[in-house]
């Protein structure tokens, strides 16, 4: 075989040749790429250097009687305004001038100084003026840069001048994180003298916000009182409109009566003293109905139930998030009447059970499976812990077993399931809600096909449904075939489309949401995936450690919980694991005081003031 001719044959000509040495006949052209990382840097030295020497000028920027020659080139390249005004027919591109009579001197040489150099220093003194010229010159890099500054040195002292630096110049990241740091740090910002000049818009941007940080909802109210008073002949007409963003039925009873009696601006017949006597209805009548209590009011926790199989022994514990501390609830909370296949859903201070089955069918969900004949039963139970007390709610519109509830809207959606009868019957494709405050219960749109052992997770007003086809298979567990998404604002079904059906089993997933995203949970290889809505696709989050069959889950905010389940029939753990989604890292916390598999565990939040569980006293705002 004839060797490869390698080009290392002496030059027979010129240098001008650019033919190399005959390989089998044909020329082999050679090359070579010059790349240098510095060029960028040069040609901008080189265009500095000539405006220092005042050579090849080709434009002129007035500025009431001064004038800055300078480069179109350099103009363009920079800042889009100039750009757009060389691109298209303008006079000023003609004319090689053209007059600015917004800007000062000063702005104006700071903008040809960063055009020429690439280098600005951005001080708490002259970063108005460069954030003004950036924007009207539109220099992104330059406004980014003022925007990034101001950011990091938001305080108390100057958020709300901030926040309208942002409105002025269109800065949607210094808006977003001046209006986040207001709402954060509301209650101290209520307490200095620059809340009482508050414009009214960003003061009713944080009434309504759910992240508003504050002691209680009293605080609130105070804050809007003590604003209103402070120019009461200017602001007293805006009085109801704001007044109905404070969360009234979230203020102790005793408190908001006294507020009606005793407030000079919340009495008489007008609209707010309306607002007030509405809440004290409330209250009297819907007391804990209310899940729209601001998270920094609240003290969340893990409720954890279990009957076990004999219907006689029960379990009852809650974990605080916030503490990570496990306390048994007295027998009283562990007299659940959860019979069989029922299901459980919290809604603001309450625990619902609906449906599952009388009669003696096992609770394991193998087991019931199995049986002959299914009691279902449309009962559903009200339990609140702050009175700890049971009662019946209006029943459910068809008996179900082996359903699930998830709580979207101020609903609890119930769907899935089987109803009252022998074994062969098919799963329910009935869907319905209950509304606490009406206490009624309304059908809406049937699920597409019918589906057994359905996981639901709320992920804002959609509700996303999964499960299998088939009821059961020749190793027990069915393939996860079934993915639905709910539009309940709508009203509305769809089916998706993902591949999971080889990867995860319907009985060992569970789906929770984390800030309004679906993840799901993997209890047989101890994945962790979450939905992408856009392209209807699973993205692997990482693992857990491990979790046994029948384990709990919970997503609270931007954590998942795992907690307990079973490994083998006589191997059930206590352990949980919590997955924090925002650096995607797994750690232990504290165990159940019990090891259980196969329970209800819903999250549940109180207000401070009503709280239960509490075993610390409660500080003093």
């Amino acid at each position: 075989m004839a060797g490869r001719c390698n080009g290392a044959a002496a030059w027979g000509g010129p240098l001008s040749s650019v033919a190399g040495p005959l390989c089998n006949g044909v020329s082999d052209q050679r090359s070579m790429v010059v790349v240098s990382e510095a060029h960028g840097q040069q040609i901008l030295g080189v265009l500095r250097g000539f405006r220092e020497r005042g050579l090849l000028f080709d434009f002129n920027i007035l500025v009431r009687d001064e004038n800055f020659p300078c480069h179109r080139c350099v103009l363009a390249a920079c800042s889009d305004f100039f750009r757009a005004m060389f691109e298209v027919n303008m006079r000023e591109r003609d004319d090689g001038t053209v007059t600015i009579s917004n800007l000062s001197s000063q702005a104006i040489k700071a903008f040809l100084d960063f055009a020429y150099t690439g280098e600005a220093e951005i001080t708490e003194d002259n970063v108005d003026m460069l954030f003004q010229l950036s924007s009207f010159l539109q220099v992104s890099i330059l406004s980014k840069a003022c925007s990034d500054f101001l950011v990091k040195i938001l305080d108390l002292s100057n958020c709300l001048q901030l926040l309208a630096v942002a409105e002025g110049y269109g800065s949607s990241r210094l808006l977003r994180c001046a209006t986040e740091f207001i709402t954060q740090s509301f209650h101290t910002l209520s307490g200095t003298p620059d809340f009482l000049d508050m414009p009214s818009s960003v003061l009713h941007t944080c009434l309504a916000a759910d992240a508003l940080n504050v002691p209680d909802e009293e605080s609130v109210l105070q804050a809007l009182m003590l604003w209103t008073k402070h120019d009461l002949e200017g602001r007293q007409r805006l009085l109801p409109d704001l007044l109905a963003h404070v969360r009234l039925h979230q203020l102790p009873p005793a408190v908001l009566e006294q507020v009606g009696r005793s407030e000079g601006l919340l009495l008489g017949e007008g609209k707010c003293a309306r607002l007030v006597g509405e809440a004290v209805e409330k209250l009297r009548e819907f007391s804990g109905f209310f899940p729209d209590a601001r998270l920094a009011t609240t003290e969340s926790y893990i409720y954890v139930h279990k009957t076990e199989e004999n219907g006689e022994i029960c379990h009852a514990f809650c974990y605080n998030i916030n503490t990570d501390r496990w306390c048994e609830l007295p027998q009283q909370a562990a007299r659940l009447a959860d019979m069989p296949g029922s299901s459980m859903a919290s809604f603001g201070e309450k625990l619902f059970v609906t449906g599952g089955c009388h009669g003696n069918c096992c609770r394991a969900v193998r087991l019931h499976i199995a049986e002959p004949h299914h009691e279902a039963t449309e009962e559903t139970w009200c339990y609140c812990p702050v009175s700890e007390s049971f009662s019946p709610a209006p029943p459910m519109q068809r008996p179900r077993t082996m359903h699930v509830s998830v709580t979207a809207l101020d609903r609890i959606y119930v769907i899935g399931g089987k109803t009252r009868g022998p074994r062969g019957v098919r799963s329910l494709l009935d869907v319905e809600y209950y509304d606490p405050l009406k206490r009624r219960w309304r059908s809406v749109s049937p699920l597409p096909r019918g589906i057994y052992f359905p996981e639901a997770s709320a992920c804002g007003s959609v509700i996303y449904t999964l499960g299998s086809e088939v009821e059961m298979a020749d190793v027990f567990n069915p393939s996860l075939d079934c993915f639905f998404r709910y539009d309940a604002a709508n009203d509305q079904w769809s089916q998706l489309v993902a591949e999971f059906g080889q990867f995860f089993h319907a009985t060992l997933v569970k789906a929770v949401p984390v800030n309004e995203t679906l993840y799901l949970c993997d209890l047989s290889t101890y994945k962790v995936y979450s939905f992408c809505p856009e392209t209807c696709v699973w993205k692997g989050e990482g693992s857990f450690e491990c979790a046994g069959f029948n384990a709990g889950a919970i997503g609270v905010r931007d954590k998942i919980y795992i907690l307990g389940g079973d490994y083998s029939p006589d191997e059930i753990t206590d352990e949980v694991q919590v997955y924090h989604s925002g650096r995607s890292e797994w750690e232990e916390v504290a165990p159940m005081p019990r090891a259980l598999t196969e329970f209800h565990c819903q999250v549940v939040s109180f207000n401070r003031y009503r709280d239960p569980w509490r075993t610390d006293p409660v500080e003093s705002p």
